[in-house]
């Protein structure tokens, strides 16, 4: 395991004082470990929401006979927009663990189509927060899924 911080001082402070930053955040985590493993990019966020773009790509194909998208990388896109959508709720980073994740695929994603993860933050509690989202490829009124997820403060 390296000493080497994967964030500058300048970025700590970015993350961890002040208001969050979501675009910011989201350029720095989209370089490190998983999240940039996937490669995710951001598209947009409001008070209490977020929202993340995965554009296909060969290595994350699922069946190569199909060409559809593995269905952990759109678990793993939700799951960050979910988690993302809570520190622009609440205004700041907190450490998020995720207790709970349910998505329920409703039809595949398309082969070499972009899919979309937009997930909002309905309720935080001292400890635990609770986000409603979907996952789509262009028109979030046609979901390929719905998620529910919750995560404890730590």
């Amino acid at each position: 395991m390296s000493d080497e911080r994967p964030f500058s001082a300048e970025e700590d402070a970015q993350i961890n004082g002040g208001a969050f930053d979501a675009r910011r955040f989201s350029a720095i985590v989209g370089h490190y470990g998983h999240s940039g493993a996937i490669g995710f990019d951001y598209v947009g966020h409001g008070d209490d929401w977020f929202e993340a773009a995965l554009p296909w790509r060969e290595e994350l194909v699922g069946v190569p006979e199909t060409g559809l998208l593995a269905s952990g990388a759109i678990v793993s896109l939700i799951d960050l927009a979910a988690g993302i959508s809570v520190w622009v709720k609440q205004g700041e980073f907190r450490p998020l663990v995720t207790l709970d994740l349910r998505i329920d695929y409703l039809r595949p994603a398309r082969k070499h189509v972009t899919v979309f993860a937009r997930c909002r933050c309905i309720k935080i509690t001292r400890s635990v927060s609770f986000v409603e989202g979907v996952a789509h490829v262009g028109d979030r009124d046609d979901p390929i899924a719905r998620a529910a997820l919750t995560f404890m403060t730590t």
